[in-house]
């Protein structure tokens, strides 16, 4: 049985944007840097989860039209007027938002081989791709994976898409690939972690069926301190 997310409420939003605002805000503006701007943005994200950057677009720039199309349950919090959710799988589902593009920014945060095919799903991207816009994705190595529970650390490394993988598969699209490698010091709080943990936002974590509201909220109580980190992280940005 596939486990789902334990929650995502407000709590794991703003926890979620809490750290992205403290450890992620270079990235974002490289991004929009790439962009070439940050209003009148059509924008497509397909996380499963947590789909913050785009939801922070939609929300400071009410110019920017967000679809959301995700195969998990509609987050509890109140979302801007300028986004549509509809819940769906997007490599099976891409004709159903076709009408919402051509779009200027496609995002996939955390992907990993949880989509399965990877090939597949770029193809279905490319046509919904206006010319002058690209796909982000982003993903995290098999190693080190970030602090959770060990029950997850299996499943951590069979899902962790490499960036030869990725590559490849932006080939096979004929799509052009620019990549970006970081390591950021991660200092947060426990009770910060344990919320983003609870969103869902990391795949592994997501689907392993032992990796619980127990099993995370005792991971959490038994770290002393805060939890502290190296982030390895791979960007990657495709354009036609």
């Amino acid at each position: 049985m596939k486990f789902q997310r334990v929650k995502f409420g407000k709590d794991q939003y703003d926890a979620i944007k809490k750290f992205e605002v403290q450890h992620h805000g270079d990235f974002w503006k490289l991004i929009m840097d790439k962009t070439g701007k940050s209003d009148g943005l059509s924008i497509l994200d397909v996380s499963d989860e947590a789909c913050l950057f785009a939801l922070t677009l939609a929300e400071n720039h009410p110019t920017n039209k967000l679809t959301i199309m995700s195969s998990a349950e509609k987050p509890t919090f109140t979302f801007p007027s300028n986004v549509n959710y509809h819940k769906g799988y997007i490599t099976r589902s891409a004709d159903a938002i076709a009408s919402n593009g051509p779009f200027d920014l496609i995002i996939f945060n955390e992907i990993s081989h949880e989509v399965g095919d990877i090939d597949g799903l770029f193809k279905k991207l490319k046509p919904l791709l206006k010319d002058s816009g690209q796909i982000v994705l982003f993903s995290r190595p098999k190693n080190p994976p970030l602090p959770v529970p060990d029950v997850c650390l299996m499943l951590w490394r069979k899902l962790a898409a490499t960036k030869e993988e990725l590559l490849a598969s932006a080939n096979a699209a004929q799509l052009n690939a620019t990549c970006f490698s970081a390591a950021v010091p991660i200092c947060v709080d426990k009770v910060q972690w344990e919320n983003i943990l609870y969103s869902g936002c990391f795949p592994a974590v997501k689907n392993t069926p032992k990796c619980d509201e127990r099993t995370i909220r005792d991971f959490c109580v038994a770290k002393s301190g805060k939890f502290e980190f190296e982030e390895k992280l791979l960007i990657v940005m495709l354009r036609k």
